[in-house]
């Protein structure tokens, strides 16, 4: 993750030093995949789980901050869907208030360092693909694309 940083700014900066006009910003702290996503406002159902959206679309991110009802659905899926990682935790039953907060933050990186995907703690479309969701009947969980 550093090395990719690295190597974002000196390509940004090797950029920057042949363009005259152009501005030029390093990538944010979240990391090059979070840069274009909206942040998620709702969920919606899709592929027969309720994941967080952005309007229609799922390819959108959230982090420590947000507050909306996708951070609601994001909390009942950590809590439906991986209660055991949570447990391991210290922070099962996540309160599912809508306020992505320290404890969304710390229960969210523990899901993604279970499913092996990076712990960043920003929920983004690398983060959906790798975890399951609550399934739209409430109860079984299930990945979607």
């Amino acid at each position: 993750m550093l090395l990719r940083r690295v190597l974002t700014i000196f390509a940004l900066a090797a950029i920057a030093a042949t363009a005259t006009a152009t501005p030029v910003m390093a990538a944010p702290a979240g990391g090059v995949e979070t840069m274009a996503t909206s942040t998620c406002n709702r969920w919606i159902s899709y592929n027969g789980a309720d994941v967080p959206a952005y309007g229609s679309n799922v390819n959108c991110s959230l982090r420590r901050g947000n507050a909306n009802s996708a951070v609601f659905q994001l909390q009942v899926t950590m809590n439906v869907c991986y209660e055991w990682v949570l447990r391991s935790q210290g922070v099962y039953p996540l309160t599912a208030d809508s306020s992505f907060g320290p404890a969304t933050e710390k229960a969210l990186r523990a899901v993604q360092s279970a499913v092996a995907t990076p712990s960043d703690g920003v929920y983004g479309p690398n983060t959906r693909k790798a975890i399951y969701h609550q399934g739209s009947n409430g109860t079984s969980c299930r990945q979607v694309p």
